[in-house]
């Protein structure tokens, strides 16, 4: 990659705003990593939101894991702080950055009222992760604030086909193209995840109070509206009322504003006791080893991180078929997937895997084999950065080094 001749390899900043953990920010540490891994100085700047709450920070904290080597920390309790942009420009030119990834429409916002008032003069790249919001006033404004990003952003890289085609306004004056979602093996083969899986299951149902000798079954994400979690309820609920409560243990993880609401139908629908509600899972290895399959319900996608952690340990999947879910699965042949809030196909899935353990042996295997071959994370870099390297030469007039 050439910028200027004073400066011919990039430094890169990834920046977020974020009170809690979730799937934007396991893509923007995950590029980080796998970015220095190949020698480009590459920085992480998080502004965690403190007005979420202690427990919400914390759970981001303790899941962005050891990141103190390449890590720029910042904190806010406001909604927009001048400060906080003058702290986070003089960072971005003590460190010479070049090229600022940002991954959430705040970062967006900062990164060019930063450019605009003359505070950083490097490109801006943004990631559409998939944002869907309810509708009313604040979610109206945010998407006309992420509408004027989008025009001024040097590159705009969607998660999936799908979401660019969806999100991306007319007259951008950058670049733009689809890179989906990547992710790390947790073992270099799919044998030691399939042979470990009964171990595992005892595991997890010891520390979740399940049944060891019945399949796990996870539906994984924050429990918000767009994940669709009635739909899950209600095949659980059909499922029991034809098979009876003890034939699958179903676990819903994650948190969000929605968990009391989702636990109170499940009383209603007499499910309650069959449903665990994990809360916030930090530690979501031992679930993704001792779980037997993945469902999701969600009403729209990015390329969502749980659908490739998932196949990364060799779990078949059943999942909408929207946004990356269409890129990752091939349905029939490594997981299945369903029209969108289409509960009688959800089953059929579902029931395909619970009666056959060797189907979801094979499927697994094969899920495995297909984020290897095609959604590790060197590839995904390189894409990312060739794509720097083309907004850049586009954007030359742009571009200075940071001083």
């Amino acid at each position: 990659m050439n910028t200027t001749s004073q400066n011919p390899t990039p430094s890169v900043a990834h920046f977020s705003f974020s009170g809690d953990f979730g799937g934007r920010e396991k893509v923007a540490v995950g590029l980080c990593r796998s970015m220095r891994s190949m020698g480009l100085d590459c920085r992480l700047f998080m502004v965690v939101e403190t007005r979420a709450g202690e427990q919400r920070n914390g759970n981001l904290m303790r899941s962005l894991g050891d990141i103190e080597a390449f890590a720029e920390i910042f904190r806010t309790s406001s909604r927009f702080s001048f400060p906080l942009l003058r702290s986070v420009a003089n960072r971005l030119r003590e460190l010479h950055i070049s090229v600022v990834h940002c991954h959430c429409y705040k970062s967006l916002y900062y990164a060019e009222l930063m450019r605009m008032f003359g505070l950083y003069r490097g490109v801006v790249v943004y990631t559409l992760h998939g944002l869907i919001l309810p509708k009313g006033g604040m979610a109206a404004m945010i998407k006309s604030l992420q509408r004027m990003g989008l025009r001024l952003a040097d590159g705009v890289i969607g998660c999936s086909r799908e979401v660019l085609e969806s999100s991306l306004p007319p007259r951008c004056r950058g670049l733009s193209t689809a890179i989906i979602n990547a992710i790390e093996l947790p073992e270099p083969d799919p044998s030691a995840l399939l042979s470990g899986r009964d171990k595992a299951r005892e595991e997890l149902a010891a520390r979740f109070g399940l049944d060891p000798s019945l399949p796990v079954v996870i539906n994984v994400g924050r429990l918000c509206t767009q994940k669709n979690y009635p739909l899950y309820l209600e095949m659980i609920r059909r499922n029991i009322s034809e098979n009876g409560a003890a034939s699958v243990n179903y676990l819903l993880v994650g948190n969000g504003e929605l968990q009391a609401n989702l636990e109170d139908a499940a009383r209603r629908m007499g499910i309650r006791d069959s449903v665990v509600f994990t809360g916030f899972v930090s530690d979501m290895d031992a679930v993704y080893r001792g779980a037997d399959l993945l469902v999701q319900t969600s009403i729209w996608e990015g390329t969502p991180m749980c659908l490739l952690e998932a196949r990364s340990y060799a779990l078949p999947v059943v999942a909408p078929a929207v946004g990356g879910n269409v890129d990752v699965v091939r349905s029939g042949d490594d997981g299945v997937l369903y029209p969108v809030n289409d509960l009688s196909a959800l089953r059929e899935g579902f029931d395909m895997y619970m009666d056959d353990p060797l189907i979801r042996s094979r499927h697994g295997r094969r899920a495995y084999e297909r984020v290897q071959s095609d959604f590790g994370t060197g590839e995904w870099s390189r894409r990312h950065l060739e794509f720097y390297d083309e907004v850049i030469r586009d954007a030359q007039p742009f571009v200075e080094e940071a001083t």
